[in-house]
C-alpha cells in the first residue's frame, strides 16, 4: 500500500476508534501454513478417491459428483469420510492444530498480521472482525493481549450474542468454525446465507468502515452480495490485494466507492498500521497543547465542588493510557543493556509525562477524594506484571517499575513541598498483592518493593553509563526537577525538599518493619550524602525542617498529621537507630 493511502488508513482509525470492520479471507493466514478451505476440501477428495481405490483422478470434484451423483459439500464430504461427530472434529483438528515439529517450526501460530490486529484491538482500535477462515489463529493472538473475544460461528449464535455496541470484541466467522464442523466453503453453500447470518451482516457493513485483507472477493457470491445490498455507508472501504486484484474485487470496490489497495503482504500490511497509529498516538501523547488542555481541565475539577466525578474519569483515563503504553512493552526474558535500558526508561518516561504534573496538582489542590485516583493508579504501576509460567530475568523486571518509582518520588516531593503529610503518610503504609496471581492473598509494603536501594548501585551505574554514589536517586532528581521548576525556583530549595522526602521514606520503611530478614537495614538516597553540605551551610530548608521535630515535637507537622503515629517519641526512636545503622554501614565513596 503507497504511504499516501495507508497513512489516510492510519488516520481513520485513530480518529474513528472501534468505526471499521476486518474482513478477512485465506491470504491472512498464509504465512503460518494452514491451508485454505477448499485445500481442505481437495485434500479430503484426494483421501476418500484412495479408499474407493482412485489413485489417478484428474478432477476431484468431478469424480465425486459422479461416484455420489451430488455436488461436494463439505457435510456430505465429511460424512463419507467419517462417521461421528468426534471422528469429524479430530480430522478437521489436523489440518488447523500443529504438531509438535509444525510448533517448534512456528507453524499454524498466529501470524504477525493477527498479532498486530490483536494489539489495535488491544487498544480500542478495532472491535469487529468478519472472516471467512476457519482456524482460531486470531482468538490466541488476542488471548495472548488478554482479550477473549465474542465468537460467532453460526447463525445460531446470534440471537444469544451481546450487541455489538456493548461488547469489546466480536469475530463474526462467516463460514464457520473447524471445530463445529458446520462450514460453508463450496460453490452453493456461499451464493446465499441464511436470513438470520444476512441481517446481521448487513447491519455491520452498514454501521462500520470496511478493510479486507486476504480475500478476492471471487467465491463468496452470497458475502458480496449482501456488500452490496448496503446503500448507507457511513464510513470509507479498503479493499486491499497482492499483486494482481480480481475483477471481483475491483468492481465491488467501484460500487462502495471504496479505495482499491496493493500491499506486500497481510504482515506488513498490518504491522505497519499499527505502527503509524502507535506514531499518532505517541505524537499527541506527547503534543504540549494536549498537555495543557489536559492540566487546565485537571485544575478546573478540583476547584470544583461538582467536579470529583470528572476527575476521576479524566484521572483515570490518564492513568490507564500510561499503564498500557508500558504494558504494550512489558516483555523482561532477556538480559538488560545499555540500549535497552534507555529505551524502556525512554518508554516509561514519555507514559508518566502527563501523568506527573497532574499528581503535583492534585497533591497542592486535592481532598482526600482526588488522592485516591493518584493511589490507584500508583499501585497498578507498581503491580507485579509477571503471570505463572512466564519467563524473565530477575534484574531486567527492575526496569518495568521505573514509572512507579518515579510517580513516588514526584508525588513525594510534592506532600512535602506543600506540607500534605498525612497523604505521604497513606502512600509510606500502601500494600501491594505480592504476585499477580488474581488468586494471590499474600501483599506486602509497597515501600519493601520500591525505595531508592531497589535497584543494586553497581548494576544501575554501568546500564546508565554513570559513576553516581546513589544512581537512582540521583537519575530521579535530575528526571524530576522540570516538573517542579515553577512551585520550587531555587536549585537549592528542590534539593532538600528532595532530600527530606527520601529522609522520611527511609525512616518510614523502618516503621512499617522493614525487611524481616535484615532489621536493622533501611534504604538511602542522595540524602545519605548530602547531609554533611547541609550541615556545612546555614538554615537551609533541609536542617531546618529537621530541627523544628526537636522543638515543636508532636506539634511537629508531620507528627500532627499523623505520621510515626502521632508520636515524637516514635520518631525519635526511629531516627536513632536509621542513623546508627547508616552511619555504622554505608559509606559513599
Amino acid at each position: 500500500m503507497d504511504n499516501n493511502t495507508l497513512t489516510t488508513l492510519a488516520f481513520s482509525l485513530y480518529s474513528n476508534k472501534g468505526t471499521y470492520a476486518l474482513l478477512l479471507g485465506a491470504g491472512i493466514s498464509r504465512s503460518s501454513g494452514i491451508p485454505s478451505g477448499w485445500d481442505i476440501v481437495l485434500d479430503l477428495l484426494r483421501k476418500l478417491a484412495i479408499q474407493n481405490g482412485e489413485k489417478e483422478v484428474i478432477d476431484y470434484e468431478q469424480w465425486y459428483q459422479e461416484k455420489y451423483g451430488k455436488a461436494v459439500d463439505y457435510s456430505s464430504l465429511l460424512g463419507e469420510v467419517v462417521k461421528t461427530p468426534t471422528e469429524r472434529v479430530n480430522l478437521m483438528k489436523s489440518y488447523f492444530e500443529p504438531t509438535e515439529e509444525e510448533r517448534q517450526s512456528h507453524l499454524k501460530e498466529p501470524t504477525k498480521a493477527h498479532r498486530a490486529i490483536a494489539k489495535m484491538a488491544k487498544n480500542g482500535y478495532l472491535r469487529v472482525v468478519l472472516t471467512t477462515n476457519f482456524d482460531r489463529l486470531l482468538e490466541k493472538a488476542l488471548n495472548d493481549e488478554g482479550i477473549t473475544p465474542q465468537v460467532i460461528c453460526h447463525e445460531d449464535d446470534i440471537e444469544g450474542a451481546t450487541p455489538l455496541v456493548h461488547s469489546s470484541f466480536t469475530i463474526v466467522k462467516i463460514n464457520g468454525d473447524y471445530i463445529d464442523c458446520r462450514f460453508r466453503n463450496t460453490a452453493e453453500e456461499l451464493d446465499s446465507y441464511p436470513s438470520k447470518l444476512k441481517n446481521y451482516l448487513q447491519r455491520i457493513f452498514s454501521e462500520f468502515g470496511l478493510i479486507t485483507c486476504g480475500w478476492s472477493a471471487t467465491w463468496d457470491k452470497g458475502l458480496v452480495g449482501i456488500i452490496r445490498s448496503i446503500e448507507n455507508r457511513r464510513y470509507a472501504s479498503y479493499f486491499s490485494y497482492v499483486s494482481n486484484y480480481s475483477e471481483d474485487l475491483k468492481e465491488l470496490s467501484d460500487f462502495r466507492k471504496g479505495n482499491l489497495c496493493a500491499i506486500e503482504d497481510a504482515d506488513t500490511f498490518f504491522t505497519e498500521l499499527n505502527e503509524r497509529i502507535m506514531a499518532l498516538e505517541e505524537c499527541d501523547a506527547n503534543h504540549p497543547l494536549n498537555k495543557d488542555i489536559i492540566l487546565a481541565r485537571t485544575k478546573k475539577y478540583l476547584a470544583s465542588p461538582q467536579g470529583n466525578i470528572a476527575f476521576a474519569d479524566l484521572f483515570e483515563s490518564e492513568g490507564m493510557r500510561a499503564y498500557n503504553r508500558i504494558m504494550q512493552y512489558a516483555k523482561y526474558d532477556f538480559v538488560l543493556d545499555q540500549n535497552t535500558f534507555q529505551a524502556y526508561l525512554k518508554i516509561h518516561k514519555e507514559a508518566i509525562d502527563t501523568l506527573i504534573p497532574m499528581s503535583i496538582l492534585t497533591v497542592q489542590w486535592g481532598k482526600q477524594k482526588h488522592f485516591e485516583s493518584v493511589t490507584d493508579i500508583l499501585l497498578r504501576l507498581a503491580a507485579n506484571p509477571i503471570t505463572i509460567g512466564s519467563s524473565f530475568y530477575e534484574n531486567t523486571l527492575k526496569v518495568h517499575y521505573w514509572a512507579a518509582i518515579s510517580m513516588l518520588y514526584a508525588i513525594g516531593i510534592a506532600c512535602v513541598k506543600y506540607s500534605k503529610f498525612s497523604y505521604l503518610n497513606t502512600l509510606f503504609h500502601l500494600m501491594l498483592p505480592e504476585y499477580s496471581s488474581p488468586d494471590s492473598s499474600g501483599r506486602i509494603y509497597f515501600l519493601n518493593k520500591l525505595h531508592p536501594c531497589y535497584w543494586d548501585k553497581d548494576d544501575l551505574n554501568q546500564l546508565n553509563g554513570t559513576n553516581y554514589k546513589t544512581p537512582l536517586s540521583t537519575i530521579l532528581s535530575k528526571q524530576l526537577r522540570p516538573y517542579f521548576q515553577k512551585g520550587i525556583f531555587l536549585e537549592s530549595e528542590y534539593i532538600s525538599t528532595f532530600c527530606i522526602f527520601e529522609y522520611l521514606l527511609s525512616l518510614n520503611f523502618k516503621h512499617i518493619g522493614g525487611l524481616s530478614y535484615a532489621p536493622d537495614w533501611a534504604p538511602w538516597g542522595e540524602f545519605r550524602w548530602r547531609t554533611m553540605i547541609f550541615m556545612r551551610g546555614n538554615n537551609d530548608l533541609y536542617s531546618t525542617f529537621f530541627a523544628q521535630a526537636e522543638s515543636q515535637k508532636n506539634n511537629w507537622e508531620p507528627i500532627k498529621q499523623g505520621m510515626f503515629d502521632g508520636k515524637y517519641e516514635v520518631y525519635e526512636k526511629l531516627k536513632t537507630e536509621v542513623d546508627d545503622f547508616l552511619n555504622k554501614h554505608v559509606y559513599l565513596h
